[in-house]
């Protein structure tokens, strides 16, 4: 942490966040910083999106107790929240989890695809939409092109309602620990 600490002093980093943490281990280290005059955390970046939300438990609130942000990567679970259930996902040929998710989370991805066309939206666009709802959490976003990019960011115009997100929320069912990478 003194390392870190002797960065952000020294003007090589303004920040310091951590990554791909359980909640007792930030919790632990933002401890760490606060009774040793360190430079705290100011973001965590952990994945959450519509089908992993496992953070809810424990990790969001510890983080709103400590005012820290929330900075998710794979927002749209790695394609599977930006393309219809019935079309398959490339990255599922590489990672056979990925289909095990499909199916685990068939009722998530088919009322994202039905918001998404009752909107005219994308279904990445609502992924996202529904993060943006989210107090203190800026999911990372990724984009292979500038069209992709471009429709990114079309998430920013859509304001769900409280109605859609429980329509969104309510069949998510948690998923088993598979640790920390």
């Amino acid at each position: 942490m003194q390392a870190l600490h002797d960065v952000v002093k020294a003007g090589y980093a303004r920040y310091i966040g951590m990554s791909n943490c359980a909640a007792y281990q930030f919790h632990a280290m933002q401890n760490y910083t606060i009774n040793n005059k360190l430079t705290p955390f100011i973001s965590v970046q952990n994945q959450y999106n519509l089908i992993c939300r496992e953070e809810e438990r424990e990790m969001i609130p510890t983080l709103k107790m400590f005012g820290v942000g929330l900075t998710p990567y794979s927002p749209v679970a790695q394609g599977l929240l930006s393309r219809q259930y019935s079309q398959p996902s490339p990255r599922a040929a590489l990672d056979p989890r990925l289909n095990q998710m499909k199916e685990h989370n068939k009722e998530v991805i088919l009322r994202l695809e039905n918001i998404a066309q009752s909107r005219g939206a994308s279904m990445g666009q609502v992924a996202i939409a529904w993060h943006l709802t989210k107090t203190g959490v800026t999911p990372i976003i990724g984009a292979s092109t500038p069209k992709s990019l471009e429709d990114t960011i079309g998430a920013i115009d859509i304001k769900l309602t409280d109605e859609e997100i429980r329509a969104l929320e309510e069949p998510y069912v948690a998923q088993p620990f598979q640790g920390q990478a």
